[in-house]
């Protein structure tokens, strides 16, 4: 790797000081960097420079996962600094980490994890209102109320169940320890290709979490209004009665560098205090 773009989210403690950091050590190896301020969820889109290696967040999890989201289709690598809390999908987090990191970047000692994402549209009369991709997760969730939503679900157009719940989320492997695992879906192993279907606190006793294969189609109708869907945790769209919610796999993949040799089991002990 020789040309890199650095993400920055200056929210986060010790950020900018991290960057900064990075940035010194690339330059006195005589590479070239580009650097952007994190706007959140607003920013929708980066434009990389041509020959851009290697793409570098400093933040969180929610940094990287914008990241990806906002590159989407360049297919260049991802690898995430932590300066935020949990920090399960970032790769670093110490300042001691940043020259034998970078060292490794430049002389290609690492290997790359396909991450499989999802895409979602919206359908209101036949056209198409809103689209997006996800990394973790499509959530269907009320909006303005406290009252439970009804909708239906169907897969590859047979239609599975009606719902009573506060939401619903379709998430991919990577997302399976977000929200889903909150709402007690299944972890999944992250290179994983499969979509978890996860209710949140339903109505219906013998409501649990399924596990659909990425080939499958997942079309959610809202039965009434106040309900709302986004695509992890950005801007959300309200949706009225008969709108269609449609999930699929997305023809994207995040790219994911990894430099740890720690195993996806034992990443979930230390991150997740999974015993």
């Amino acid at each position: 790797m020789k040309h890199f773009f650095i993400i920055v989210n200056m929210k986060k403690s010790l950020a900018e000081k991290t960057s900064n950091a990075i940035r010194e050590f690339l330059k006195d190896c005589g590479k070239e960097t580009s650097c952007k301020i994190w706007d959140g969820p607003r920013q929708k889109k980066y434009e990389l420079p041509e020959g851009t290696d290697c793409i570098i967040t400093i933040g969180g999890d929610g940094t990287l996962i914008q990241a990806v989201r906002a590159t989407m289709g360049s297919g260049v690598p991802v690898i995430g600094f932590n300066r935020g809390h949990l920090g399960y999908l970032t790769q670093l987090s110490k300042g001691k980490d940043i020259a034998p990191a970078m060292k490794r970047l430049l002389e290609e000692d690492y290997s790359i994890e396909e991450r499989m994402m999802l895409k979602a549209r919206v359908y209101r009369n036949g056209k198409c209102i809103y689209r997006d991709v996800a990394l973790n997760e499509v959530l269907l969730s009320r909006y303005d109320s406290l009252r439970t939503i009804h909708f239906k679900v169907y897969v590859n157009e047979t239609c599975l169940n009606d719902y009573g719940a506060d939401g619903l989320i379709v998430a991919t492997p990577t997302g399976s320890t977000a929200y889903s695992l909150s709402a007690g879906g299944p972890i999944a192993e992250p290179e994983a290709k499969m979509m978890i279907m996860t209710p949140i606190c339903s109505h219906t006793i013998n409501s649990r979490s399924i596990i659909f294969s990425p080939e499958d189609t997942i079309r959610i109708v809202p039965e009434g209004a106040n309900q709302i869907v986004a695509c992890d945790g950005d801007a959300p769209v309200e949706l009225k009665k008969g709108d269609e919610v449609v999930v699929k796999r997305s023809r994207h993949s995040a790219r994911l560098v990894r430099l740890s040799e720690e195993s996806f089991l034992e990443t979930l002990r230390d991150k997740m205090t999974f015993v």
